[in-house]
C-alpha cells in the first residue's frame, strides 16, 4: 500500500501540465475520454505511471463530491479513498467504459466504500455504548463465582484484566478510554483534553475500542 501510495505522487512538470489541461475538460469530452482509454490500455499492459495518472485526475473529485459528503470526517475520507484506489489496482484490469468516463465507475466504487464504512461505524457506535456502559459486552470466561469468588474478588479480577489490557494499547487510544468510559467525560471534554476536534475524538475512540476488543479476545483465547 505505501510503494503504491509513493508511486501515486511522482510526477513531472510536463505530465502535470498536460493533466491539468486534460482535467480542464468536460468529462465527456472525447480527448479525456480518448486519454482514460489509453491509460487504462497502459494499466493492463503492465505501465505503473497508468493507475497514477488516473489517481491524480480523479482522486481530488471522489474525496470532495463522492467520499466527504458522505463520511463527513476527513480522516475517514482519505483512509475510504486510499481503499478505493486499493481496489482499482486490483480490478482496473477488467474493467469496460464504453462512452462514458471512468470517473463514474470509480465515483461507484467510492460510493459503496464510503457507506460500507458508515454503516461500520454505526456497528461500532452500538458496541462503543456497551462498552462505554461497563465494558457489558465483554464476557469473562469464569468458573461458578459462588465455589470458587466472592462478588468482591469477582470484581477485582475484571478490573484487573481491563487495566491489563488498557496497558497494552497505544497511549493515545489508552487515554480516549480511560478519559470517555473510565473518568466518564463528556466527548468535549474528552476532545479538549487530546487537543483535538469532537469528530476527530470519536473517530480516536472508535479505534481504540476496536483495539480494546482484539486485545481482550486475544487474552482470553
Amino acid at each position: 500500500m505505501l510503494r503504491l501510495l509513493c508511486q501515486l505522487i511522482l510526477i513531472g512538470a510536463e505530465g502535470a501540465a498536460q493533466l491539468a489541461r486534460l482535467t480542464s475538460l468536460p468529462l465527456s469530452a472525447a480527448e479525456r475520454l480518448s486519454w482514460e482509454r489509453e491509460r487504462i490500455a497502459a494499466f493492463a499492459a503492465g505501465d505503473g505511471s497508468a493507475l497514477s495518472d488516473l489517481y491524480r485526475a480523479y482522486a481530488g473529485l471522489l474525496y470532495a463530491r463522492v467520499l466527504l459528503p458522505i463520511v463527513r470526517q476527513p480522516a475517514l475520507a482519505e483512509d475510504a479513498l486510499a481503499d478505493v484506489f486499493e481496489r482499482v489496482h486490483a480490478k482496473l484490469r477488467e474493467v469496460r467504459v464504453e462512452d462514458r468516463s471512468i470517473f463514474f465507475w470509480l465515483a461507484r466504487i467510492a460510493r459503496n466504500r464510503a457507506l460500507d464504512m458508515q454503516r461500520r461505524r454505526s456497528v461500532e457506535r452500538l458496541a462503543a455504548d456497551k462498552l462505554a456502559s461497563g465494558f457489558a459486552a465483554l464476557e469473562l470466561s469464569l468458573p461458578d463465582v459462588e465455589s470458587t469468588l466472592s462478588a468482591r474478588d469477582e470484581t477485582r479480577l475484571l478490573g484487573g484484566r481491563i487495566r491489563h489490557v488498557l496497558e497494552t494499547l497505544n497511549p493515545r487510544y489508552r487515554s480516549a478510554i480511560e478519559l470517555r468510559i473510565v473518568q466518564e467525560r463528556t466527548r468535549e471534554q474528552c476532545a479538549e483534553s487530546l487537543a483535538v476536534s469532537v469528530p476527530t475524538f470519536d473517530v480516536l475512540l472508535l479505534r481504540a475500542l476496536r483495539a480494546f476488543r482484539k486485545a481482550w479476545q486475544e487474552l482470553e483465547a
